[in-house]
């Protein structure tokens, strides 16, 4: 860097301020001197009156402003001198930090991605990718098992008479997981709560869900399950409620014979949501508390073929009825006959049967769980997620749609050696500044504010600006075949001292013999710590020793603190001085006080004597005056 601009590129340093007389030349101390003799034999002829304090004051300044500015120029000198310190602290660290963006090898492997199809994939690289082209063809996306319940009316309907539900969570890794409902919370609500506070059920990745269709339905409300992607992570729920609520119609059938049409009564129970019954293939699904009378109306609204009552607000029908006509029955009744469909001959019993359950694995809403598939240069790879990281070293691909069938997408990873260049260059400044402030520190001529001049014949200065060169100018402890030193990847010095980095030469030892630049720098070392011993090329070495030489044991710190204890010492001696400049200034104070006193008494008497011998001449010569 410029002389100019050191001091505003380098960090300022707060100096000790010390309490001081001000600083004399010898010609100012000669004539205080000369003032306070001059003073003291004026005050020998003044008599009573003669101004002590100030005649005690100028003698003790005579004798602390000498001794005070000798202390005072020795603090000024070592306050210079921390400066100074701190200009090439800061300026050494300056070069460390631009080493340590150097030292690490996977800090250089950085690639830019082209990819033929954003809209099927993105992808990303990482320091180990490695160059190359690839072809890519998604198949299919992973999906996660979504499971949809029955249409429920409310979130607080009862599923199973206000009584505890247990629920069984099968997972499709062969996990079997109980999840309680307690009783009262027997609702789609409470259900939903019971999932989600599972620890199996999140361990599986499952979650729940409620959720409103606004289809306009009496039944609008519907229970979400969500998995994870991935075949493996497919799901199923059961147990929901109990059968021994009661939901199982009681079956009386009337045997007839070949003249005579067999009927069946079946007295329907009341219901829960959730809870079926299914009576010659038909299945009604409870969407809300349901009596038996109300489920044997909707049955008795059904004929052969599988026409649907209409009106249903607590149901659903699904199945058809099979062999049987429903016959009416009676208003408010929990019974209802079916007839057989074949006249005057006996057939088999009409079936009933009854079951609590929520999810259907037959609603057509739900996705199952399946795996990602996709081809990579020809091969094909099944994984569970669509974020796929082994596929192509290196690189992380996440799959957003299938790409059209043999129209596979093109990846091509190539180097990008913007960042090395940058930080190259970033460390040939930093090594010309530090060259410029150690020039600046020890320069007697420099005129550069706070640091210039500092450091003058500081052996310390030269030590640092070795130190400096032999890291720059020196081979590689770890040298590749071709390149081994800074000089070949286009760093040069002028006769000034000042580095340059050629941006040719760069690129072509980069693109050349990339492997052996990441080598002389590096030592193919990744995480270089401060306190290895394993050769670690350029920068990894260069960052070891500038460590040392910045650290609390080496030098510089070692001699800017050695400067702030000698400080200490320094203001205890001014401390000291005025302590016993103020105890000799008592002292003449009450010595030229006494003296005053003395020569105003002599004074007094030499005044009476001469008005004696005044009358004694008036008496003989008759004169007076």
């Amino acid at each position: 860097m410029a002389t100019s601009s050191v001091s505003s590129t380098t960090p300022t340093t707060s100096t000790t301020s010390s309490a001081s007389a001000p600083t004399m030349t010898a010609a100012q101390i000669a004539d205080a001197n000369k003032a306070a003799a001059q003073s003291l034999i004026d005050a020998l002829g003044a008599g009573s009156g003669v101004n002590v304090n100030a005649l005690a004051t100028n003698l003790v300044a005579a004798e602390k402003t000498p001794l005070a500015n000798a202390i005072n120029a020795k603090i000024s000198k070592n306050e210079a001198r921390i400066s100074g310190y701190s200009a090439i602290s800061y300026v050494v660290s300056q070069v460390q930090t631009a080493f340590a963006a150097l030292k690490d090898q996977s800090s250089y492997n950085t690639l830019t991605v082209a990819n033929s199809n954003t809209s099927a994939f993105d992808v990303t690289a990482s320091t180990s990718a490695s160059t190359g082209t690839h072809d890519i063809e998604v198949v299919r996306l992973a999906k996660s098992q979504r499971s949809v319940s029955q249409g429920l009316s409310s979130a607080s309907a009862t599923l199973n008479g206000g009584n505890a539900m247990n629920l069984t969570l099968t997972t499709g890794k062969g996990v079997s997981a109980q999840i309680s409902v307690v009783a009262g919370s027997d609702t789609p609500q409470g259900v939903v709560d019971a999932i989600n506070a599972s620890a199996d059920a999140k361990t599986a990745g499952v979650t729940a869900q409620l959720v409103d269709t606004g289809d306009g339905s009496a039944a609008p409300l519907k229970i979400v399950l969500m998995g994870q992607q991935g075949a493996v992570n497919s799901f199923s729920i059961s147990g929901i409620g109990n059968t021994s609520t009661g939901a199982t119609p009681a079956v009386s059938t009337t045997q007839g014979d070949a003249q005579t049409t067999e009927s069946s009564q079946v007295t329907f129970n009341d219901m829960s949501a959730g809870q079926t019954v299914t009576v010659g293939g038909l299945t009604y699904t409870a969407t809300d508390t349901t009596t038996g009378a109300e489920v044997a109306a909707a049955f008795a609204g059904i004929q052969a073929g599988g026409t649907l009552p209409s009106g249903l607000t607590k149901g659903l029908f699904s199945g058809s009825l099979s062999g049987f006509n429903a016959g009416a029955s009676t208003s408010g009744s929990a019974a209802l006959t079916f007839t057989s469909t074949t006249p005057n001959a006996d057939v088999t019993d009409i079936s009933v049967a009854a079951t609590q359950t929520i999810f259907s694995a037959s609603e057509p809403t739900n996705q199952i769980a399946v795996d990602a598939q996709v081809k990579v240069d020809g091969i094909t790879y099944t994984r569970t997620n669509n974020t796929l990281t082994d596929v192509v070293k290196g690189a992380t691909i996440n799959l957003k749609s299938p790409t059209p069938t043999g129209s596979p997408a093109t990846i091509q990873l190539t180097r990008d050696n913007t960042a090395i260049t940058t930080n190259i260059n970033t460390l040939v400044s930093s090594y010309n500044d530090a060259i410029s402030m150690l020039n600046v520190v020890s320069d007697p001529k420099s005129t550069v504010a706070t640091y210039g001049a500092t450091l003058v014949g500081d052996s310390t200065v030269r030590m640092v600006k070795q130190q400096l060169k032999s890291l720059f100018f020196g081979n590689s402890s770890t040298p590749g075949t071709s390149v081994s030193a800074l000089w070949q990847m286009g760093i040069s010095v002028d006769q000034t001292g000042v580095l340059t980095a050629d941006s040719t030469k760069l690129t072509t030892a980069l693109n050349g013999n990339y492997d052996d630049v990441v080598k002389t720098l590096t030592g193919n070392q990744n995480n270089v710590s401060a306190y290895g011993t394993t050769p670690a090329g350029i920068a990894g070495d260069a960052y070891r020793k500038l460590d040392k030489l910045l650290s609390a044991t080496g030098p510089l710190l070692t001699q800017s603190s050695n400067a702030t204890t000698q400080n200490s010492k320094y203001q205890d001696d001014l401390t000291k001085l005025n302590t016993r400049m103020d105890s000799l200034l008592a002292r003449y104070q009450k010595q030229f006080a006494t003296m005053n006193s003395l020569v105003g008494t002599v004074n007094s008497q030499k005044t009476s004597l001469k008005a004696t011998f005044d009358g004694m001449m008036a008496s003989y010569t008759g004169k007076t005056g």
